[in-house]
């Protein structure tokens, strides 16, 4: 029996649709595997690192434990694609490719816009774009609102530690530091090449807010060693707060506006 073209074309779409939709992904990074949650192509998650927590709760098999990558368990997953970030070590990624997989390397993001840029990408691998494009529209209309919230008259200068052993802050061309200008904030480390700081250099530049991205008892230890400089503007005005680490440091475009909500929400009140 011979078959129209128009049957034809119909079976090659829906040859080519199940390609699409039977990927099977290993991600190796945290704001990786939340981006494919938030496009809602969990399903074609198979593997992730034990930093990965919904994806944990999901029970996805665990292929990275701290910085070691199991390549073995990887490749019994069979992955259509093994996707990371230029944060693993070129080895590993060689060493997966020599076994025949498939590598997509995403580069770390230094700005919002590479974030939205890095979901697109990953939407374009899942057949999400039309979500992907819906979440940004969205992230987009929050930014705005949020934006009408900053006073016009007003631009505090901000310390934002990340690190306390050594002391450590955002630099400029970092996404981090995107949080502070969205939020209308002075990053008083603008003029620094290096993350690395003295608390003596954060007295001197005298921070109205202080904003630590930590978690748990280590957060309160570092609020608690600001507290006993009073004469920083901050600790006067009792201006310290704690962010939450996930959101802050595995983003993705929903967690980063989170951050720059809470931000502004309290630099603002």
């Amino acid at each position: 029996m011979k078959l129209k073209p128009g049957y034809i074309l119909f079976f090659v779409f829906a040859i080519l649709s199940l390609n699409t939709f039977s990927q099977r992904i290993v991600s190796l990074a945290p704001s990786l595997t939340k981006m494919l949650y938030i496009l809602e192509a969990e399903e074609k998650l198979v593997g992730c690192t034990n930093y990965c927590i919904e994806a944990i709760k999901d029970k996805k098999s665990i292929v990275i434990t701290g910085m070691e990558i199991n390549t073995e368990k990887i490749y019994t997953l069979k992955p259509d694609w093994v996707i990371t970030t230029d944060l693993t070590k070129p080895t590993d990624i060689a060493a997966l490719k020599k076994i025949g997989l498939k590598v997509k390397v995403m580069p770390s993001p230094k700005s919002y816009t590479q974030i939205c840029e890095q979901l697109t990408e990953l939407a374009r691998l899942t057949n999400k774009q039309s979500k992907a494009k819906s979440i940004i529209d969205q992230q987009q209309a929050r930014l705005d609102r949020l934006k009408s919230l900053i006073p016009k008259d007003k631009k505090p200068k901000v310390f934002y530690e990340i690190g306390a052993k050594p002391l450590f802050t955002v630099i400029p061309n970092t996404f981090m530091d995107d949080f502070i200008t969205y939020s209308g904030g002075q990053n008083i480390a603008a003029d620094l090449k290096q993350g690395t700081i003295t608390r003596e250099a954060v007295v001197l530049r005298n921070p109205d807010f202080i904003f630590i991205v930590t978690m748990g008892v280590v957060g309160d230890e570092e609020k608690a060693a600001w507290l006993k400089y009073s004469n920083i503007s901050a600790v006067k005005k009792h201006k310290i707060f704690i962010v939450d680490s996930d959101k802050a440091c595995s983003p993705d475009p929903v967690s980063f506006v989170d951050v720059v909500e809470q931000l502004i929400k309290t630099m603002y009140p």
